[in-house]
C-alpha cells in the first residue's frame, strides 16, 4: 500500500495555516479539527509545518510573548516530505532517518509538487498493522488447505 492509498481512507479535510497566522489562532485550529501539526502555506505553495511539540517550546521559551507571536516565529525551519506514491514502509523510515537528523510525527505528503494530505506516524503503524494482519490471515488460510501428499 502506498500513502496515496492511505490519504483516501482518512478523509480527512486538510487544515492549514500561513506564517502569519498567530500561534494562538493556529492553536485553536488544531484543538478543533483534534490535529497535532498544521501545514503552513504560502501562496497555495507548502513552506513549513508547525506541530504541537513546536508550540509547547514556545510556551516553555516564550509565554510571555506567546499571544503576539505568529507561527512564522515557530515554525520548521526545515521541512521533510513524502510523495503520495511512497510505500507506507518507506513513509515510516522517512520519520525516522531524514536530512534534518531528527525524528518527526507528521509527515507531509504532495503529489506533483502540490500538498494533498499530511500523515501520522500512527497513521502509518495504523495501516501497516492492518496490512500485516491481513498478510498474516492469508498465510494462516494457505497453510491451512495445504494439499496433502499422495503417497
Amino acid at each position: 500500500m502506498d500513502v496515496k492509498s492511505l490519504l483516501n481512507q482518512k478523509s480527512v479535510r486538510l487544515v492549514t495555516v500561513t506564517p502569519e497566522t498567530s500561534i494562538t489562532d493556529a492553536v485553536a485550529l488544531m484543538m478543533q479539527h483534534r490535529i497535532g501539526s498544521l501545514p503552513v502555506t504560502e501562496d497555495g505553495q507548502l513552506v513549513s509545518i508547525i506541530t504541537e511539540r513546536d508550540v509547547m517550546f514556545a510556551v516553555n521559551n516564550h509565554a510571555d510573548e506567546l499571544k503576539d507571536m505568529t507561527v512564522k516565529n515557530i515554525m520548521a525551519s526545515d521541512l521533510v516530505t513524502c510523495t503520495a506514491d511512497c510505500p507506507l514502509a518507506d513513509a515510516m523510515s522517512l520519520m525516522f532517518e531524514n536530512k534534518i537528523n531528527r525524528r518527526i510525527r507528521h509527515l507531509p505528503i504532495l503529489e506533483d509538487g502540490k500538498l494533498v494530505g499530511i500523515v501520522s506516524n500512527g497513521d502509518l503503524l495504523d495501516a501497516m498493522l492492518d496490512e500485516a494482519e491481513f498478510d498474516n490471515r492469508i498465510m494462516k488460510n494457505y497453510i491451512k488447505n495445504w494439499p496433502e501428499e499422495t503417497a
